[in-house]
């Protein structure tokens, strides 16, 4: 009773001085680093990494020994290959962080994190359609048209285990605010589904061509996920390098053109290497 009073007291006594007392809105808040390499940071301080690609990737503004206990809360990996998955079993060992990923690469992680000093109790499988919770985010893994070939150490090295289905995500932070991740994928219809079933708005998609979508599919995905979805008003570029660009990759202002072409009412953000930008719906 006493805090009731103390709290109304304060509230008139704010009032009468012509105090504008404002709830701080919650915000989101995303740096990338290469390839498809993201960060997430939530309103309530969770941190979030995507496909942490770290050794090999020239783009990359961090070593593996920049991690510390703690630093991360939860890895997403879209896929087994070097780029995709990274080195999300090392930084995991190193931070604590759960890694949630398909079963049948997650198995695999089961063992190798044991190896970098980490437990097998991090590990976090499930299956396209599946969920997990990092304090008040939900994810959720969706389909991703594209292969998922476990491959040890870096890109040099072949793929020598399956990997499960590849994957993508849709995060839901504490705000309401839906991200998509389309992780690797090609070009297909489930991106109109997408948009229906989830209603995103952000879309990050990747446009590097050859082993996924060039710049005019993912600018294709994004009318798709457009469908009955009237939230969707920023996509974002990924799987694309600075440093080290080969030469068939597909490029931000290609795909920035793309849209363009097909009229979107959205913001396409490019994004640069280790700026944080802040999401909103």
């Amino acid at each position: 009773m006493l805090k009731h009073y103390i709290s109304r007291f304060s509230l008139i006594a704010a009032t009468l001085l012509g105090l504008v007392l404002v709830t701080p809105a919650l915000a989101v808040e995303m740096t990338f680093y290469g390839n498809q390499h993201f960060k997430f940071v939530s309103d309530e301080g969770k941190v979030i990494l995507i496909n942490p690609w770290v050794k090999g990737n020239k783009d990359a503004t961090m070593t593996l020994g920049s991690y510390k206990k703690g630093d991360v809360d939860l890895i997403l990996t879209t896929a087994g290959h070097g780029d995709d998955q990274g080195n999300a079993v090392e930084i995991a060992a190193k931070t604590g962080a759960r890694i949630f990923t398909v079963a049948e690469l997650g198995l695999w992680m089961m063992s190798e994190i044991e190896k970098y000093g980490g437990s097998s109790s991090q590990i976090y499988i499930g299956a396209i359609g599946g969920r997990d919770k990092v304090g008040n985010v939900q994810v959720q893994l969706i389909q991703a048209a594209h292969g998922s070939g476990i491959s040890t150490g870096d890109l040099d090295h072949p793929a020598r285990y399956y990997g499960g289905p590849a994957s993508g995500s849709v995060i839901t932070f504490e705000n309401g605010l839906v991200v998509l991740m389309a992780g690797s994928s090609g070009l297909s219809m489930e991106f109109q589904l997408f948009g229906m079933r989830f209603q995103p708005h952000v879309a990050l998609l990747p446009i590097a061509g050859r082993f996924m979508m060039h710049p005019d599919d993912a600018a294709f995905a994004a009318k798709l996920l457009m469908t009955d979805n009237p939230n969707l008003k920023t996509v974002i570029p990924q799987h694309f390098r600075v440093k080290g660009r080969p030469p068939w990759m597909g490029t931000p202002a290609e795909f920035e053109a793309e849209v363009k072409k097909l009229g979107l009412d959205v913001n396409v953000l490019i994004p640069e290497i280790g700026k944080a930008y802040t999401l909103s719906k």
